[in-house]
């Protein structure tokens, strides 16, 4: 039997990977539209696919039964603005950064996480965790040098800013996640974002003019990103601390890099192979002193 721990990594694992799968058909399907009418388009996706998963979550032979109302609207509301907000200035990192500084920056995830965790959850942010957070950027920062900061200096702020929605994100479900329905709560703040999105003048029009091209890429986009990575992320935090989550998901490019060299052949170069290295280095940092007991 697996304990709440090892449960917790586990879907860790399942969540970073699952960004990793995401990020190839985000890319094709980025060719097709412009970030707002991407945005849109991904959290459309989520928010059907998440019908099924909230569904099977909520049938009696699942568990307990579901959460009372009010504990599923208030965190899905909160969560459905940060969502709105992080992929709003994420678009607009995406097209004032050079993308290897906007992923470094977007990946700062760890350290609001770490700083809220400890401001709003009384987490402790240990030495080893702290030590393993910084190497873990450090290698992020190898496997994408050169970093250039020329003519993007306006999008840092957006970049943070996506950073620390997402982070927030990831401190608000770890607060009430032994009290909700995790998927019953993704479902409402995907569909809370996609209207609130709606009513965006002429986004819809342009989402549904994008063609048939655009929303199969976006099809396996949002699958595995928003829906199946979130909700991963959400189940997660059962078991791990905020920022020992945001952590282990700093193996999505590492990951990528594995996809890509099995399913295309592209061959990481030494920089990328070194740090990759010190990005798991860093991850694994803070699990040493739990592995007598896992």
């Amino acid at each position: 039997m697996f304990s709440e721990r090892r449960r917790g990594l586990a879907f860790s694992l399942l969540g970073a990977f699952f960004s990793a799968v995401y990020l190839f058909p985000y890319k094709r399907a980025a060719q097709f539209a412009p970030a707002d009418v991407l945005a849109f388009a991904l959290l459309v996706v989520a928010a059907v696919l998440s019908l099924g998963a909230a569904w099977l979550e909520r049938r009696p032979a699942r568990g307990p039964a579901p959460a009372p109302a009010r504990l599923l609207w208030a965190p899905a509301l909160l969560l459905a603005v940060l969502t709105i907000t992080g992929n709003y200035c994420g678009a607009q990192a995406v097209a004032r950064l050079d993308p290897a500084i906007n992923s470094v920056l977007l990946r700062t995830e760890v350290v609001f996480v770490g700083v809220l965790g400890a401001l709003l959850l009384r987490e402790p942010v240990t030495r080893r965790l702290a030590l393993g957070a910084a190497t873990a950027l450090a290698g992020l920062c190898v496997m994408r040098w050169p970093l250039s900061f020329e003519a993007g200096s306006s999008g840092v702020p957006w970049a943070l800013g996506a950073a620390a929605s997402f982070g927030s994100m990831q401190v608000i479900t770890r607060r009430v996640i032994h009290r909700i329905s995790p998927a019953g709560v993704n479902t409402l703040r995907l569909w809370i974002a996609v209207c609130l999105l709606a009513c965006v003048p002429h986004l819809l029009e342009r989402a549904l003019g994008a063609g048939a091209h655009f929303w199969a890429f976006v099809a396996g986009a949002g699958c595995f990103g928003p829906f199946a990575g979130r909700l991963c992320i959400m189940y997660s935090l059962r078991g791990l601390r905020a920022a020992e989550s945001a952590l282990m998901l700093l193996l999505a490019p590492v990951f990528a890099f594995t996809i890509g060299f099995i399913g295309w052949g592209t061959v990481p170069g030494g920089r990328e192979l070194a740090g990759g290295a010190l990005m798991l280095i860093g991850i694994a940092l803070p699990q040493l002193g739990a592995l007598a007991w896992l």
